[in-house]
């Protein structure tokens, strides 16, 4: 057994088209003026601001590259409050700071250290990094 079904069809007059019509406008205008009233003038399309990271996370990726230029890397103690961070623009930083870390002959020296960085999309690239006077990483010098 099929279902039936019938469409029918309600006669609209002219006039009440007419009426739709002029009230339809009024109420889209509405919608929109108390939609952008309420948003603050913002845009409804979306202009994302570049990301711009904290001192804190400056410093830590940072040192993250540095533990990988140290004899001993485990040894590693950085000072608790960010020491200086630069934001070079387009995405470049330079962070500089110290470390306390054990040497080759396994004695705790400072080393102070400068790292140069960039933000890729959600990826830190190191660009270089000098600890204690020795440029340890440097993909610098061949630019121009």
């Amino acid at each position: 057994m099929g279902i039936l079904t019938k469409q029918i069809k309600i006669p609209i007059s002219s006039k009440t088209e007419k009426v739709l019509s002029v009230l339809t406008l009024p109420i889209i205008l509405f919608t929109f003026s108390y939609m952008l009233f309420f948003s603050g003038g913002e845009s409804f399309t979306s202009s994302a601001k570049p990301y711009t990271p904290d001192e804190i996370e400056l410093h830590s990726e940072a040192q993250q590259f540095i533990k990988q230029g140290l004899k001993s890397p485990s040894t590693a103690e950085f000072p608790v409050i960010p020491y200086a961070s630069n934001d070079l623009g387009g995405g470049q930083y330079r962070i500089v700071s110290y470390v306390d870390s054990q040497n080759g002959f396994g004695a705790m020296i400072r080393s102070n250290w400068s790292v140069l960085m960039r933000l890729e999309g959600e990826r830190w690239v190191l660009e270089k990094m000098i600890i204690g006077n020795r440029v340890i990483y440097d993909t610098t010098s061949d630019k121009q």
